[in-house]
């Protein structure tokens, strides 16, 4: 209820923020291609990277562009950035906004398109600015342009499927489900989480005026890599 209450502060004041588009072209992500890319010319998704992850939208990028710099970036990303989102989770559990937001702000100095240091950094100012106790120094403005980029990676992740068995949302982590879910498509109450071999299949007890099934699939070929590689 006080992510939902620092989500309408947030949604009230940032213009820009982004909300779901009913029709687009379906672009699911083609992994050998992201990893061949990744090996062989990193460089371009570091540029990508860096046009995606700017204060200001670039409007010249296509959704291909789009989906190689933020899925592409799972494979030059440290795999330390697994760790230090539950690090993030924890100061924001016990409400350490400044902290959280100092925090976030490393994550994104070498991951860019964190989703999950994105939507820390943005709520923790939210959080920040609605606290009339104390006088952060920290503005609204601050927290629209880290909104208005984890907005970008939502509709990035939307062109990617549309949550059906045929055509799951791909992700690169389990939390990013959850923020899509709640964020994205205003879906807040699961009854049931169960794994296939390369889908999260996630069953709703609501839907939204965005999402109208019953079921939401997600993609996690990338997800189980990543977990192997930490174990490892």
């Amino acid at each position: 209820m006080k992510q939902k209450i620092v989500l309408f502060l947030l949604l009230l004041l940032l213009p820009q923020a982004v909300l779901p588009q009913e029709k687009r072209e379906i672009i699911p992500v083609d992994w050998k291609e992201m990893k061949k890319v990744a090996i062989q010319d990193p460089q371009r998704i570091r540029d990508l990277v860096s046009r995606l992850s700017a204060d200001k939208l670039d409007a010249t990028m296509s959704w291909q562009d789009r989906i190689l710099a933020y899925f592409g970036q799972s494979y030059l990303a440290p795999i330390s950035d697994v760790k230090e989102g539950l690090d993030l989770d924890k100061l924001m559990n016990e409400k350490k906004y400044e902290e959280c937001l100092s925090a976030s702000k490393e994550v994104l100095k070498k991951n860019p398109v964190s989703l999950k240091a994105l939507h820390h950094a943005a709520f923790s100012i939210g959080y920040m600015v609605k606290d009339s106790t104390r006088h952060y120094d920290v503005t609204i403005e601050e927290g629209q342009v880290y909104y208005n980029r984890m907005n970008r990676i939502f509709n990035t992740i939307a062109t990617t499927g549309d949550g059906s068995q045929e055509h799951p949302f791909y992700v690169t982590a389990v939390s990013d489900e959850y923020l899509f879910m709640r964020y994205y498509l205003d879906l807040w109450e699961i009854s049931k989480q169960y794994a296939t071999t390369n889908c999260d299949i996630i069953e709703l007890k609501e839907t939204s005026k965005y999402y109208s099934q019953k079921m939401i699939y997600f993609e996690i070929t990338r997800v189980l890599e990543l977990e192997r590689s930490l174990f490892e």
